[in-house]
């Protein structure tokens, strides 16, 4: 395989994104992207090549003021908001390549700590194989009963799907009980570099 590591350039969007599909096709993410995602901050982002073809992609915002972006307010802190290859690539150091640039590149700007938030429990094994430690965890719920969701029905709308975070303080198992939604862990990683 002859792999390059190199930055996201716009005329790469069209092969980005269906990469990017390809990458979530099997995950609990629920996100499809019609668009690459643009930063406001300082921005890392790479894409691993073969020929023309994007076998993975990595992006990493770094931010301006300490807790804007980042659950943690330390000076230093960018954000992996996203990282991906796709499946019949995985498990050949594609991911680890493109988070060894990412952390060199974002060292040269300042950063001195990413933070990686991930619903996918094949992410958490990477991220602890990397070296990232996990601070957090919360839940995801996804409550797609409509029985359940008539109460949330307000000015001629009827909600017939609720993405929600449930934070640790919240009683999970009232949440359960009352909704009976789908439960997605998400647990954050920081990486000090």
């Amino acid at each position: 395989m002859n792999l390059v590591i190199q930055e996201y350039k716009d005329k790469f969007e069209e092969e980005w994104l269906k990469c990017h599909a390809t990458a979530y096709l099997h995950s609990n993410e629920r996100r499809i992207e019609h668009s690459k995602p643009k930063y406001t901050g300082k921005t890392i982002e790479l894409v691993a090549l073969e020929g023309e073809k994007i076998l993975g992609y990595l992006d990493i915002e770094l931010e301006d003021t300490s807790g804007s972006m980042c659950y943690k307010k330390l000076d230093g802190n960018g954000m992996l908001w996203d990282i991906g290859v796709l499946p019949e690539y995985r498990r050949r150091g594609i991911a680890t390549k493109l988070l060894h640039e990412g952390t060199r590149r974002g060292k040269k700007l300042g950063m001195k700590r990413l933070e990686a938030w991930s619903i996918e429990p094949n992410a958490w094994k990477f991220y602890a194989k990397y070296g990232f430690q996990k601070f957090f965890e919360y839940h995801h719920v996804l409550v797609s009963k409509r029985e359940k969701l008539r109460e949330f029905d307000k000015d001629g709308m009827h909600i017939i799907e609720i993405y929600a975070h449930v934070m640790p303080e919240t009683d999970i198992k009232t949440v359960i009980e009352k909704y009976q939604p789908k439960i997605l862990q998400c647990c954050g990683f920081e990486l000090t570099l």
